[in-house]
């Protein structure tokens, strides 16, 4: 019979009494285990969590002198990025401003924080089935209390709905941001399950399960770039998995019909996620691509500032700064803290230069998933690349998926979201 508590015990026991974990390693081990708790509370604990962590790899690296997690191409390209933006904004019209705001000036850090979590990895054998646990009893506690807000108005904080259009915030209280958190965390989630446990059919109707309540959930909070994103990892493991394919079209035709069931129940949700959105997509110039006039408008602002200045762009975390000039502005309303797009960002902010950076590393991750897909597709075989890691080349794929709103590409709550799989990516790549 199946022991729940032993389930999720077992590893933190384990984690915690084997003596030959380093104490400075099982420390910062446990930082990590507490970045899926920190994020609920706002952006201030994750971020001294991160920047923590990346000073230690750095001087742990240096100290014992470990070349071998910066020599691959994904650490270069990153620190170049990084560099390039600051000697940009130092050369920009505000250049304080643009490296002040955002933080821009420690992008750098970020690159730190997930070499820092490879190295984590290699030296703590629990370290990513304990994340896994501690994510999912994260990410199913917001779900439950998303629900319980969804159904009595308020969540077990007393934190109300948003706005007229009732839209959840759960744990996160004024910020709309609770779907982000479930669709980001609940596929790194799945991943993470299916990497380090064994994977029987009860373990896979477990985690199919646990994505149908992810989705059903981040439906109901009314942010739909992360319910694309969180369909879009489903499709996606439904094609480059040959295995329980059934039970995967069951989760995908039991999560269509709940949907369907709150939109028959519920006329607000319906209206949100399909009736306003085929009118916003309607009202756009590319009546095609998923964002609204409001985000059209600053899409053209943006790319107004990247006609202007093609080459390096105005300088990071400078849209801000320009928007409400004459030259940039289209309309009512285009000026915001940041256009909502990675890439428009970085088109107005640091040219094509830039541009090329964040172009290459999203190219990467088509280039292996359509590789992969080919494969598939004439070899009839399971995999040529393992799938516990191609997990992580769909994940990175679907946060860094171009054609839907973002937040700003400097935000660091995002940052550590996109961030984290990475550490476990680059450890598949390049670890001995």
């Amino acid at each position: 019979m199946f022991d729940l508590s032993n389930f999720i015990l077992n590893p933190f026991k384990i984690f915690l009494l084997d003596r030959s974990i380093p104490i400075d390693i099982l420390f910062f081990s446990i930082l990590i285990l507490f970045i899926p708790i920190a994020l609920i509370t706002g952006p201030a604990i994750p971020d001294i969590i991160l920047s923590t962590v990346a000073l230690f790899f750095l001087i742990k690296s240096i100290i014992n002198k470990n070349w071998e997690y910066y020599q691959n191409p994904i650490v270069y390209g990153f620190l170049i990025f990084s560099f390039y933006g600051i000697i940009r904004s130092i050369f920009s019209e505000y250049p304080f401003e643009s490296l002040a705001n955002g933080g821009s000036v420690f992008y750098f850090r970020y690159i730190f924080f997930a070499m820092g979590v490879w190295y984590l990895l290699d030296n703590n054998p629990y370290l990513a089935k304990c994340l896994a646990l501690v994510i999912g009893l994260c990410v199913t506690l917001v779900c439950a209390d998303g629900l319980y807000q969804y159904l009595s108005g308020s969540n077990i904080l007393g934190y109300e709905k948003l706005d007229s259009n009732h839209r959840l915030t759960g744990f996160f209280k004024d910020e709309p941001i609770i779907g982000r958190y479930i669709s980001y965390l609940s596929i790194f989630a799945f991943a993470l399950m299916y990497q380090n446990y064994q994977l029987s059919k009860k373990m896979i109707v477990y985690l199919l399960s646990f994505l149908v309540m992810c989705a059903s959930i981040t439906f109901l909070s009314g942010e739909r770039a992360p319910t694309f994103n969180i369909f879009l990892f489903v499709i996606l493991i439904l094609i480059f998995t040959p295995k329980y394919r059934l039970y995967k079209f069951i989760s995908i035709f039991v999560c269509l019909i709940i949907i369907l069931l709150i939109t028959l129940i519920n006329p607000i949700a319906k209206e949100r996620m399909f009736d306003i959105t085929s009118d916003q997509v309607s009202s756009t110039k590319i009546k095609i691509l998923p964002y609204s006039e409001m985000h059209e408008r600053h899409y053209i602002s943006a790319l107004k500032m990247f006609q202007n200045q093609p080459i390096f762009g105005l300088g990071t975390n400078s849209f801000r700064l320009h928007c409400n000039e004459q030259k940039y502005k289209y309309k009512e309303n285009s000026c915001t803290t940041h256009p909502h797009n990675f890439y428009i960002q970085i088109l107005a902010e640091l040219g094509i230069i830039g541009f090329l950076f964040i172009f290459t590393f999203f190219y990467y991750f088509v280039y292996k998933i359509s590789k992969q897909f080919i494969y598939l597709l004439y070899s009839k075989d399971e995999k040529i690349i393992n799938f516990k890691s191609f997990l992580f080349f769909l994940i990175l794929f679907i946060y860094w998926w171009p054609l839907i709103p973002h937040m700003s590409l400097y935000n660091n709550w995002n940052n550590i979201l996109m961030m984290l799989p990475l550490g476990f990516l680059m450890r598949y790549l390049y670890s001995k």
